[in-house]
């Protein structure tokens, strides 16, 4: 598979002005940070790792917390990730939230992306020490809850394919991923996808929109992927169509009678590449939806499970 060259991804990251280009660059100052953020960095394999962590005020107030791990776009930053979503701030007091760096801005998703990919690095090795890492400030439950975007959904599929027994659920953003040969163990999914992405598109294909046109390889159909998710969570092939929280007037399609995990495909009108509830930015990205909030949707999933 064909990936973006660091070059490319440096003009699509200028094109962008989304909220992407403008994702900040980890070094601040324990001062820069409010209270209860820190940035950690740890080693994985001897490579050194970052991420950015958003502790609830009151740690003590649960024997054991869920942990929300949000994977940012190519090119972008865990702070970036933070400042576009604001997941944090939506989950409030609910949840422990990270905010991982990628290996030179990128993730190795398994087929895809970039200098991470080409180098093979140990991402999900990175997750796991992630995991550690946080439980050894504050009591977490076993498995987390991973949303990404774009590079970043690619990665959590990759995790849920690869260690499902380490996730209690997922909501990936704009993009998709091969789920065959995965290992069987059943995760709840909701994946939200633009109609009009045109850097992912949602009927499947390849990248349509700018420098990333024909550059990421072959990208499947949002619904074979979910609808392979479905199968794998004991769904029927039916479903009801619902309406979530955040979404607005997404068209989400919840499989009926999942056994293994509630499993829901939305998919935004009139959405590009741009995280629901972010500002516009460049044409090249599609259309914004700033009066969605995707992260509420997220939160709010994650909350069913």
């Amino acid at each position: 598979m064909k990936c973006l060259t660091r070059l490319n991804l440096v003009k699509v990251l200028r094109a962008a002005s989304l909220g992407v280009a403008a994702m900040l660059t980890l070094g601040m100052s324990a001062a820069q940070l409010d209270a209860k953020v820190m940035e950690r960095k740890i080693s994985v394999g001897g490579t050194k790792r970052s991420y950015v962590l958003y502790l609830p005020d009151n740690l003590s107030a649960r024997s054991s917390w869920p942990v929300i791990i949000a994977y940012h776009p190519a090119l972008g930053t865990g702070q970036g990730m933070a400042d576009i979503t604001k997941l944090h701030q939506t989950a409030g007091d609910k949840f422990i939230v990270a905010y991982p760096d990628g290996f030179r801005r990128t993730f190795n998703a398994g087929d895809c992306c970039g200098v991470a990919e080409k180098r093979n690095i140990d991402d999900v090795g990175f997750f796991k020490a992630m995991m550690a890492d946080i439980g050894s400030m504050a009591p977490v439950q076993s498995k987390a809850y991973l949303t990404g975007y774009s590079n970043g959904a690619r990665m959590v599929y990759h995790l849920v394919c690869n260690v499902p027994e380490m996730v209690a659920a997922a909501a990936p953003f704009a993009a998709t991923r091969n789920m065959d040969n995965c290992k069987s163990s059943r995760v709840p999914v909701l994946h939200i996808h633009g109609d009009a992405d045109e850097g992912s598109p949602v009927d499947g294909g390849y990248a349509q929109s700018g420098l990333m046109k024909n550059s990421l390889g072959y990208m499947e159909p949002a619904q074979s992927v979910v609808s392979r998710i479905a199968s794998r969570n004991g769904c029927a092939s039916g479903g009801a169509t619902i309406s979530e929280s955040g979404l607005g007037n997404s068209i989400c399609k919840r499989y009926s009678t999942c056994s293994g995990g509630e499993t829901i495909l939305c998919v935004v009108p009139g959405l590009g590449h741009v995280w629901p509830g972010a500002p516009a930015g460049s044409k090249r990205f599609g259309p914004a939806r700033p009066d969605l909030n995707g992260s509420r949707a997220v939160v709010n999933f994650f909350l069913r499970h």
